[in-house]
């Protein structure tokens, strides 16, 4: 068995956010010498559960093995499931919590290279209304030059502490990994707890109250908060279940408290197919 090589893919599962738990089966398998193989596991997210399976393959030509892809499925409401494969790239790409953001609909911001080789940063969001020839969801690409630029939009709200530069570099790379992030709002006194997400298509970040329901506000100055009724609530959908609410609450405080995957950098880079 290549040692090199089992370290490598374990330091790969590690930074993408699979943790150390798939180890024991993964040198099992390696060293069973198998042309092929795949690894499952469950993260939970609040009450979300994701399922992953993991595709490991030997190179044709050494005793080298490679992680291909990976698979989330996730539960979107009885009987619908949605899933996605991504294609992980020298140990770098979407990490799994990134794949639950996106199964989720929200955006995630990468460093990518095309076919060339050269290097482009864009927002990702998955297209679900379309598919390729592999029967994978395709990718909108929100590209720098459209003008989404998020430091602005942040600085557009009255978020207690965003004048730290550690709490807004903070801030800004969970916003960039896709995560529904919870902040204060502040008006003199007055505090406001908030929940906000990158919202690239549409050069926003999407607002909602602490029980999680979509809010309007007017963003035009900086620390702009009306002393009457600042928020426009957007009715409950039936389907939004406050128990469920409550949990995806404690699933944000809790991911803030502390981070999913080591850094290796601000963002991780990766080539396109993802």
């Amino acid at each position: 068995m290549n040692q090199k090589n089992l370290d490598y893919l374990k330091e790969g599962l590690k930074y993408l956010g699979f943790g150390e738990g798939l180890n024991e089966k993964l040198t099992e398998n390696i060293s069973q010498q198998k042309d092929q193989f795949q690894l499952r596991t469950v993260n939970e997210y609040g009450p979300d559960k994701v399922n992953y399976v993991l595709d490991f393959k030997r190179g044709d030509q050494s005793d080298m093995y490679f992680f291909n892809k990976y698979t989330a499925t996730i539960k979107a409401g009885e009987p619908d499931e949605r899933s996605q494969t991504f294609y992980p790239k020298k140990n770098s790409g979407i990490t799994a919590k990134e794949a639950y953001n996106l199964l989720n609909g929200r955006s995630v911001n990468k460093d990518l290279t095309n076919a060339e080789g050269q290097p482009y940063n864009a927002w990702l969001q998955i297209d679900f209304a379309q598919k390729d020839e592999r029967g994978n969801h395709k990718f909108k690409m929100i590209h720098q030059a459209y003008g989404y630029d998020l430091e602005k939009e942040l600085a557009k709200l009255p978020i207690k502490g965003l004048n730290e530069p550690v709490t807004k570099e903070r801030l800004m790379q969970s916003l960039e990994r896709g995560n529904l992030h919870q902040v204060t709002f502040q008006k003199g006194d007055r505090e406001d707890k908030m929940f906000i997400e990158a919202n690239p298509q549409f050069k926003t970040l999407n607002i909602y109250d602490d029980k999680l329901k979509k809010v309007f506000m007017e963003v035009g100055h900086k620390h702009h908060l009306p002393d009457s009724d600042p928020i426009q609530k957007q009715p409950l959908k039936e389907s939004e279940e406050p128990g469920k609410k409550q949990e995806q609450k404690k699933e944000v405080e809790k991911d803030q408290e502390q981070d999913e995957t080591p850094k290796k950098g601000r963002r991780g880079k990766m080539k396109m197919g993802v």
